[in-house]
């Protein structure tokens, strides 16, 4: 049988965003975050083996015979991204298999090499295996495994930029999970269905895949909590993939409660970088909606968590969304504090920036960073150009880089005008700058105790140690709304005034 469960919205090192315009009172938008799985865009791998990922994680190699062992190991070794190895694991597994004619085995072995080529970005060389590995499924009779090869030279397709062919490999995947009547791949490949369409600005028609697909999931986990076909983690994946869609329809309340419900699962998986990312979302719902509060409230929470899991990309995204939320309250001197902190941190980020040539990106998505990194710099730029600081400015433009500069981030060379130099602040900026951080410092390390304690689980866990933990939420809690009133104090706004001298 073919499967390979999604991990939860798992979020690379460069925090990579979505293109999608968000109308604010800045020329540059914000765009969403696109949740996307480290090596398939957030679209749904189904693999071909008899054991599970839990039981194979489980399973210790003198488990099983030595012909198997090289199948568990590079299983193994795929899911823990030795690709290499992996890949000379599964051709030795190839070669044995062939020599004593054993079809369905080849036909694995086909499988998981094309996959390890998939994932090294080798997508001609992934297609070719997929095919032959295909060949072996009908030759077989095999519909499930069929329908599982068809399902990933769809992602193969997609990844070599053929979105029309890649509908057309899911398309006939559907209509095999149909005819056995699978209903977990049948929803996971509606979802990959509706990834494309979202991809090609076919937005209605992304919904209509996305909501069956949720109705397919919801289906499946209120049956049973322990089920191999569909986890929560999915379905928090394709909340935030609905609050995608939603947003570029202009649904921006049904944008709102999918990320919520995405949030609530992310929480309940404990996973940090999820709840990040989809904190932002939600924060940019509540921005278009007018919502201002509760923006600057979520986004608050989201710095904190950025921070805490060490996203610099992250951290700079989300201070531009803070100093967005300040620009459409009118108050610009403010705004232009985080949006310089926000270039700061891309600055740092200059020479790491470089690491995108090295990771299996679509050009899609390295333009999108550079976009929402560039958008950084003039932002900034605009706000101080509207507060007659025509130097600050022009200091600004002269680190964002020339147009032929923007088309290759791999050049070390061409990015090194990002490196050296900061945006300085004037000393009123910096004391306000001083205050809000000795907040944000106060709720890393109350971060730091409450991550200490929720580790214990809660069969073991002491009275006095969930009375700990009710603590150190409420504090949680109380701390966001300092950080706000800070801002709103009355020391904030004699500098502020200062500032406008």
């Amino acid at each position: 049988m073919k499967q390979k469960l999604l991990s939860f919205i798992h979020v690379p090192s460069s925090f990579l965003l979505t293109t999608a315009s968000l109308l604010i009172s800045l020329t540059f938008p914000l765009s969403p975050i696109l949740a996307q799985d480290e090596t398939s865009l957030d679209q749904t791998s189904l693999d071909q083996t008899s054991l599970d990922q839990t039981s194979l994680d489980q399973t210790s190699l003198d488990q099983v015979t030595p012909p198997q062992q090289l199948y568990v190991k590079g299983r193994q070794q795929l899911s823990t991204g030795q690709l290499q190895e992996a890949l000379e694991s599964f051709q030795k597994y190839l070669e044995l298999k062939r020599n004593i004619g054993d079809r369905y085995q080849e036909g694995v072995a086909l499988y998981f090499i094309g996959w390890v080529h998939d994932e090294l970005g080798q997508y001609q060389l992934a297609r070719s295996f997929f095919e032959q590995s295909l060949a072996i499924d009908r030759e077989l009779g095999d519909r499930t495994g069929e329908g599982s090869t068809l399902n990933n030279l769809g992602l193969t397709y997609s990844n070599l930029g053929d979105d029309q062919k890649s509908l057309e490999f899911y398309q006939r995947a559907l209509a095999i999970y149909r005819e056995v009547s699978n209903r977990g791949y049948e929803g996971r490949t509606l979802h990959n269905l509706g990834n494309i369409y979202y991809k090609l600005g076919q937005d209605h028609q992304s919904l209509d895949y996305y909501q069956q697909a949720l109705d397919i999931y919801r289906e499946i986990l209120d049956k049973s909590e322990n089920n191999s076909l569909v986890s929560q983690a999915d379905q928090g994946t394709l909340l935030n993939s609905l609050g995608l869609v939603y947003h570029r329809l202009g649904n921006h309340e049904q944008e709102q409660l999918s990320y919520q419900q995405a949030l609530t699962i992310a929480k309940e998986v404990s996973d940090r970088i999820s709840e990040g990312m989809l904190l932002n979302n939600l924060g940019i719902a509540y921005h278009r909606l007018g919502k201002y509060e509760q923006a600057f409230l979520t986004y608050q929470q989201a710095l904190v968590i950025h921070r805490e899991v060490g996203s610099k990309a992250g951290e700079a995204f989300t201070l531009r969304t803070i100093g967005a939320v300040l620009a459409a309250q009118n108050q610009p001197e403010l705004a232009i504090i985080f949006h310089k902190q926000a270039v700061n941190v891309y600055q740092s980020l200059g020479q790491d920036v470089t690491k995108l040539s090295q990771e299996k990106l679509s050009q899609e998505q390295k333009q999108s960073y550079k976009l929402n990194l560039d958008n950084a710099y003039l932002s900034l730029s605009e706000l101080l150009q509207q507060q007659k600081r025509v130097q600050s400015a022009q200091l600004v433009l002269n680190l964002f880089p020339v147009p032929e500069q923007k088309d290759d981030l791999s050049n070390q060379d061409k990015t090194q005008t990002r490196v050296h130099e900061k945006i300085p602040y004037l000393p009123e900026e910096e004391q306000i700058k001083a205050g809000y951080e000795d907040i944000l410092q106060q709720q890393l390390s109350l971060r730091k105790q409450l991550n200490q304690l929720i580790t214990i689980p809660i069969a073991e866990r002491t009275p006095v140690q969930q009375d700990r933990i009710l603590e150190f939420r409420q504090k949680e809690q109380q701390l966001t709304q300092e950080f706000l009133q800070f801002l709103n104090s009355s020391e904030v706004k004699k500098l502020v005034t200062q500032l406008r001298k």
